[in-house]
């Protein structure tokens, strides 16, 4: 038997001979194996773009924002403009864990000319997860002005209610992110 008339098999990704499809790589996006990072993989908005530039994700149905993008730009309009000028993105995210004990509720995240702060969705039931044990004393005065904390057999968690829900994002959450960003802003 010769080489030449040996058929040699193919891997899967040489199989595809079409025109316009890749070789190789993903036929369909799997998204919870963060391939994509999209916070990761901004730009920089130019002159003609008003920033920040708002954006909202479909939340599941589990969770919800207490807030929008008008009361975010009424907070930002209490600050002066050189402490929030250089934010370019606000993004109202939906959680990327599928496990409602690891959520948190806000970010920021910088870098190449970014700055992007992250509010993420409260649970419908209103309520977030502290931990299994008791927080710490400070953790609980800052809590306890807008939530009644309650114990479960599973844990702490922060009970807000609608009106202290909106208020907690409006004046901790996202004071915490411009506070946290104008720390490390260009000068």
């Amino acid at each position: 038997m010769s080489i030449k008339n040996k058929k040699h098999k193919q891997t899967a990704w040489k199989k595809n001979r079409r025109f316009g499809d890749k070789m190789g790589g993903r036929m369909r996006l799997k998204l919870h194996d963060n391939i994509f990072k999209r916070e990761h993989s901004f730009t920089a908005p130019t002159e003609l773009d008003e920033t920040p530039i708002f954006m909202v994700d479909n939340t599941s149905r589990d969770y919800y924002y207490p807030i929008d993008t008008d009361d975010v730009k009424d907070v930002l309009n209490q600050y002066p403009t050189d402490e929030t000028d250089f934010i370019t993105h606000i993004w109202l995210r939906k959680h990327i864990s599928h496990n409602p004990k690891h959520d948190t509720l806000s970010s920021y995240i910088w870098g190449s000319r970014v700055y992007l702060i992250c509010l993420y969705p409260l649970r419908k039931d209103r309520t977030h997860y502290l931990g299994k044990q008791k927080p710490i004393g400070k953790t609980l005065h800052e809590y306890e002005k807008y939530a009644k904390i309650i114990e479960k057999k599973d844990g702490f968690y922060a009970q807000f209610t609608d009106g202290t829900a909106k208020k907690y994002y409006l004046e901790i959450l996202l004071p915490y992110c411009i506070n946290g960003l104008n720390s490390i802003k260009p000068r």
